[in-house]
Formats: structure tokens, C-alpha cells, sequence
């Protein structure tokens, strides 16, 4: 069993497991390659991104004449009751492995029970929303504190980042789908579950941040599985970018890092964890490293952030 404190998000996934793997060991990062899938048909649902401080990228895609039916792998059921969770549907359960995999939550709409466009914004007041779970919840301001949705041309479908409405989940009886993977703002995210007295793993992971980078990536995963397992028709990928977080430059001095471990350290030490970490980095005068965190990586902000990464990945089974 892996323990992860709150800031380890990017550890949430069995790619970001193997990334940290690699890092500690030395050994070669194996990414499964993420092959494109052709469109056969131009369907496309609208989408209008209303709220850039609530969605920061949005891709969606139809995928016609799915069976709905179709048995789950074993290979994949066995992955998912490893990590704590049944298996309900073909649909659900890749949805569910995809997120496992790569830490990107997405969500599978059945096509046919949405009426119009979609909207992405942050609820009103006056409107419901019947969740997966059976619970029925408000999504009226309080406090200040606003509540993302997904809404169409009838009323709300999903609360962002959270959990997706009753009325439009996918059943055995789903012909189409329309697919989704979102980056919502961590600020959005945090504590609008608490609020209902619930928590998701697709919550869990979008208010510690996910990759914003690998949005579309994870789609064609996701779309990849589907017509693998269930089969049916792909349209093109919608990607709407709005409002990605710029990753801002740390700096680190080695001498710092000396004084705050405790132990004596050279340039070529802490080059070495940094590429070893993936971290792109550049060395200045007075052994000054200026580092790059990668989009996946929200907990990389501060010089002491860099620190701990040294201190880490140089073991802290070696420090006296």
C-alpha cells in the first residue's frame, strides 16, 4: 500500500506511480503509446465554456453506435477491484481504469438524454441537480462559494469535477455517447464535495490538480478503450483551451540546500535528481538552479519545495 501526503497529487495514478518509480530507482519510464483514433463521422455536441476561472481546458467527443452490453476485460476488472473498486459497466469501468491509469477523470454521457448544447458555468439559484449516487443537491451559491456545472438546453447534467447527474448516465440500453475529460481549477474544485457531504475520486484529484497538459491525451485513451471493448463510430476531438496555469520558474540555491538538509552537497548531485525527477533546469552563477516544474506537478512553488525533492530522492534513509 502507497501512503501519499496531500501535496503528492501527481502520485494519484498508476502512470504517476511508475514516474516517481523510475526517478527512485534509475530504472527506464515505460509510457504506453497513445494512438489517435481516425474519425469516421463529424458529429460534434456544442460547447460553450462560460466561467475560464471554473474550466481551464475543455475537450469533448461522440462516439456513435456503442454496445453498451459488452463484458469488461478481466485484465481490466482485475485493475480496478485491485484498486478498491467494482465493476458496473463496460462504459463506467473505462472511464474508471482511465482515470486509475493516467489520473485524468473523465465522463461518459449518454448522447441520446442530452437536449442541445452544453454549457459549462457556475450554478444558479433555484437549481437541483439528481446525482449518481441518488442524492438530490442544490447548487445555489452559499457563502460566497459558487458550484461548477455542466449543464444543456433542459437543465443541469453534471456538477464539474465532482459527479455527473441521473438523467443522463449511460445504461445497457446506450447506443451513443458523448465523452469528456476537463481541466477544473483546483480553487473550484476544493470543498464544493465537502459542502454535499460526499467525496469522489474525480474530486479528490481535480482539487489537488491534474495534468492540464495531458487533457486531450487521456481522450484518445479514453476513446481508444471504448471502441476497443464496445466498439462504434469516433467524431473529431473538441479541445477548448482557456486557461492553463503558467508554471513559473523556482529557483534553488545549493548553498541553501546544504544548510536546510544538513548535509554537504555538490551541483552534480542535485542535476542528477532533477533530471532524474524529469524537472527541466538550467544552472547559473553561484550554483543557483532555476527549475521548471512540469504541468503535472502542482506542489512545486517555492525554494523549500526544491529542497524537499534533494532531500527526498537523495534518501532520507542517508541523512544522519
Amino acid at each position: 500500500v502507497i501512503k501519499l501526503t496531500p501535496n503528492k497529487a501527481d502520485c494519484l495514478s498508476i502512470l504517476g506511480v511508475a514516474r516517481e518509480v523510475a526517478a527512485i530507482t534509475g530504472a527506464k519510464l515505460c509510457v504506453p503509446p497513445i494512438e489517435t483514433q481516425a474519425t469516421t463521422i463529424n458529429d460534434k455536441v456544442a460547447v460553450k465554456v462560460e466561467a475560464s476561472d471554473l474550466c481551464g481546458r475543455f475537450a469533448g467527443r461522440v462516439i456513435k453506435g456503442v454496445n453498451a452490453k459488452a463484458k469488461t476485460p478481466d485484465w481490466m476488472v482485475r485493475c480496478l477491484e485491485g484498486a478498491g473498486q467494482r465493476s458496473i459497466s463496460a462504459l463506467v469501468d473505462i472511464s474508471n481504469y482511465v482515470m486509475l491509469a493516467v489520473g485524468q477523470p473523465t465522463h461518459v454521457f449518454d448522447l441520446q438524454k442530452l437536449k442541445g448544447g452544453l454549457t459549462v458555468r457556475w450554478g444558479r439559484e433555484g437549481e437541483q441537480l439528481e446525482l449518481l449516487n441518488g442524492q438530490t443537491v442544490s447548487v445555489a451559491p452559499l457563502n460566497g462559494q459558487q458550484v461548477g456545472v455542466i449543464a444543456d438546453e433542459q437543465g443541469l447534467e453534471s456538477i464539474a469535477g465532482i459527479m455527473g447527474g441521473n438523467h443522463c448516465a449511460v445504461t445497457d440500453d446506450t447506443k451513443n455517447i458523448y465523452v469528456e475529460a476537463a481541466y477544473w481549477q483546483p480553487a473550484a474544485i476544493q470543498g464544493r464535495a465537502r459542502r454535499f457531504n460526499f467525496s469522489t475520486d474525480a474530486a479528490h484529484r481535480f482539487e489537488r490538480g491534474v495534468d492540464p497538459q495531458n487533457t486531450a491525451n487521456c481522450l484518445e485513451y479514453l476513446t481508444a478503450l471504448i471502441i476497443e471493448v464496445c466498439g462504434g463510430q469516433v467524431g473529431p476531438i473538441d479541445d477548448q483551451i482557456l486557461a492553463i496555469p503558467e508554471r513559473k520558474p523556482v529557483s534553488m540555491r545549493l548553498a541553501r540546500a546544504m544548510k536546510v538538509i544538513g548535509i554537504p552537497l555538490t551541483a552534480d548531485i542535485v542535476a542528477d535528481v532533477f533530471k532524474r525527477l524529469g524537472f527541466e533546469f538550467k544552472q547559473e552563477a553561484g550554483d543557483v538552479f532555476v527549475v521548471t516544474p512540469p504541468s503535472y506537478r502542482f506542489d512545486i512553488e517555492i525554494e523549500e519545495d526544491l529542497i524537499e525533492e534533494v532531500a527526498r530522492m537523495y534518501g532520507f534513509e542517508n541523512i544522519p
